[in-house]
């Protein structure tokens, strides 16, 4: 074999040398190895090495692949589950309708109706007009007018939003009624026809329950108002939420591949119970009235009144003013919702007076005509001084409650005793609970007798140094009017199912006998003599009945003392005083025009109120205590032909599940019967002639929502 060759620069072929090693002669052609390099062992010695830590470094990261692969395949994983089952299940949660509040007689008090959204799909507008169809250089703008019109919005903001890219909802409008949807979308339909075909498809609605009051303001602060959350946030809406509230339902829906629903059915919750109160919403719109009427002529901070049935202890009224229409969602002044009757506990002043004296006569100290001595209006009761605004010397234990003499109530309570007389005030209410578990409610404030000093037991006689509600005085005056048997406050009558079947029933409720029969219907007559001539709540009178009442002025108190200007004026009375039929007491706080003394600032109230209810109840007059101008049409004959002398009540007002207005039938009521009821229905009113109402358009049981125009015609 023969050996390498290399060439040679001259071109020839040389052979190497003999002797030499090929190994020795490759290296003539590597370059030279510099003084002091590394070895070749060592360089591949440490290259070996890393080499060896990245192929450790890339099998431990397969290794780990490997691992957490089999974990994904093998091993069961929660949150992996639930990013599954949320591409084909979503949890629905289903809320049963809210239920209705209604009056004694099943009128809709606070109900839940289905009002709608707006929404706007601003997509469709973006595409470019399908050719011979109407199209305008701007359809955003022209919608955003149209909608502006209709919504009372700002026109160029509601087209800078549809304007957004990328935007398939936007939402302009909320709480709209069917007929507001039904007129928005026919208008835009128009438009769609004349002007851009591209508006027909971008309208949409989404249904919204809202809980609408169709009595408005009247009763607010009872009924109070749920918050957006479902939940009541005040008064009786709060108190019986458990029982309003619908059932709470949930359940998987299934979606396919391309996001279809495939639930077979739509799962109904049950909806929550109805609460029947003992509320007479035709006795609570008087009381209502009527004491708007004494804020307005005294300029009163607030004043408020219960209305209470004697016989049962049923409240047919409850109203405290100021107030606000609960429907106002985006102005809602919870300070408005105070329910002042329940929560106000009021130095009550001399409205005491008549429970200090039946405690005196049942306990045979005196009798209505034992004479007391009221010391000409002064009188020293340890180093301070009591004092009678009616200065009297010796009058009879009637004359005390017809003056309303503080020195005669003191001495009473001195008869008596600290134990006695504080004893018969807690059985008549004061310093309890009343059992209407109203929020807020406060149950009065009291001096315990064993620490009682003396002059604290003479104001207490005449209602200062101890507070009470409305409530309180009404079921205690309410008490005397029963021949002396404390029924237990009602505010609610039953909680029913949507099928009208009873869950729950609160009858009424004996809370003991307090006095004797006797006794109480000797307090009912001196009481009667606040009202005649020469007592102090004259103005508390009712044309055609008698009434037993009780004036009271105290001073209130303002941070943590009494205030030398802000009173407190009271009146409480019954009707009719010969068979008491109703306990009523009406407050007005802080009056600043003219006088604050009770009889004069809440005397008017009451007989407002007081009449309206006996007229509502159907309780006829006494013939013989009506004015003369009243007498002739209270005699005539009931079959007289003359028409304008037929008694006729208001109507009852009563709404459509959906919150629409019935119209009342107003044939053959006056002019001004007609007013009031329009007014209370919320409705706007036409009409020509005089008399009575003959005709009405529209005719009476057509539903129309609040606003709507109803015109009458009187002969």
């Amino acid at each position: 074999m023969s050996r390498p060759t290399r060439p040679d620069p001259s071109g020839k072929t040389r052979r190497p040398r003999k002797g030499t090693s090929k190994k020795s002669a490759s290296r003539r052609f590597l370059p030279s190895r510099k003084k002091g390099a590394e070895e070749d062992g060592n360089v591949r010695t440490r290259a070996t090495v890393r080499v060896a830590w990245v192929g450790g470094i890339i099998a431990l990261g397969y290794l780990a692949l490997v691992a957490r692969a089999s974990s994904l395949m093998l091993l069961p994983d929660p949150q992996l589950e639930a990013k599954a089952r949320d591409q084909y299940e979503d949890v629905m949660v289903v809320q049963g309708r809210r239920g209705d509040i209604v009056d004694r007689n099943h009128t809709l008090l606070a109900t839940t109706v289905e009002l709608f959204e707006l929404h706007v799909d601003p997509w469709f507008m973006a595409r470019a007009p399908k050719s011979k169809s109407p199209a305008v250089a701007d359809p955003h703008q022209l919608l955003a007018d149209i909608l502006a019109e209709e919504l009372g919005t700002d026109a160029t903001t509601l087209s800078r939003r549809l304007r957004k890219e990328g935007r398939r909802d936007v939402r302009v409008g909320i709480d709209l009624t069917p007929g507001d949807i039904r007129r928005i979308k026919n208008r835009v339909k128009l438009a769609s026809r004349e002007s851009d075909s591209r508006l027909r498809s971008t309208l949409f609605t989404k249904a919204t329950p809202t809980r609408f009051y169709p009595g408005k303001s009247d009763a607010a602060p009872l009924i109070g108002l749920v918050g957006h959350n479902g939940q009541g946030r005040a008064g009786l809406e709060h108190a019986f939420d458990r029982d309003l509230r619908g059932e709470t339902y949930k359940y998987v829906q299934w979606r396919d591949r391309k996001g279809r629903q495939i639930t077979p059915e739509r799962i109904q919750a049950e909806e929550g119970g109805t609460v029947v109160l003992t509320i007479d919403r035709r006795i609570q719109d008087i009381t209502e009235r009527a004491l708007a009427k004494a804020m307005e002529a005294t300029g009163a901070g607030s004043a408020y009144a219960t209305v209470m049935d004697v016989g049962t202890g049923e409240i047919l009224a409850m109203s405290s003013l100021p107030s606000q229409n609960p429907n106002d969602g985006s102005s809602i002044s919870m300070d408005l919702f105070k329910n002042h009757a329940a929560m106000d506990a009021i130095e009550p002043g001399s409205v005491f007076k008549p429970f200090v004296a039946a405690a005196a006569l049942e306990e045979d100290l005196l009798t209505p005509s034992s004479p007391v001595d009221c010391e000409g209006g002064a009188w020293r009761v340890g180093r301070k001084t009591i004092h009678d605004d009616h200065p009297h010397g010796v009058v009879t234990l009637t004359e005390v409650i017809k003056f309303s003499s503080n020195i005669g109530s003191a001495k009473l309570a001195f008869m008596l005793g600290p134990e006695r007389t504080l004893d018969y005030l807690r059985a008549f209410g004061f310093s309890r609970s009343t059992g209407l578990n109203l929020p807020g409610e406060t149950r009065g404030a009291m001096r315990n007798h064993n620490d009682i000093k003396p002059i604290e037991l003479a104001t207490t006689a005449y209602g200062h140094g101890v507070s009470a509600t409305s409530v309180q005085l009404a079921s205690a005056l309410a008490t005397i009017g029963n021949d002396g048997v404390r029924m237990e406050p009602r505010i609610v009558r039953a909680i029913e199912n949507k099928y009208g079947e009873v869950i729950e029933a609160f009858p009424p409720k004996e809370d003991g006998r307090v006095l004797s029969v006797q006794t109480a219907r000797q307090t009912v007559r001196m009481m009667d003599t606040v009202t005649e001539r020469g007592g102090t709540g004259t103005r508390a009178r009712i044309d055609g009945y008698k009434v037993a009442g009780k004036t009271g002025t105290a001073w209130k108190h303002v941070d943590g003392a009494y205030s030398s200007t802000a009173r407190i004026g009271s009146f409480v009375g019954l009707v009719p005083s010969e068979a008491p039929r109703l306990a009523i007491s009406v407050s007005v706080d802080t009056p600043t025009i003219g006088s604050s003394y009770g009889g004069i600032v809440a005397g008017p109230a009451f007989a407002e109120i007081g009449g309206g209810a006996l007229r509502v109840l159907g309780i006829e007059p006494n013939p013989d205590m009506l004015k003369d101008d009243a007498k002739g049409a209270s005699h005539r004959s009931d079959d007289s032909n003359d028409s304008d002398t037929r008694v006729t009540l208001a109507p009852e007002l009563t709404w459509t599940a959906s919150g629409l207005l019935r119209v009342p039938d107003l044939t053959g009521l006056s002019l001004r019967d007609a007013l009031v009821t329009i007014e209370g229905a919320g409705l706007a009113v036409r009409f020509d002639g005089s008399g009575r109402v003959t005709t009405q358009t529209p005719p009476a049981g057509t539903a129309l929502a609040s606003g709507a125009r109803v015109s009458l015609h009187l002969q």
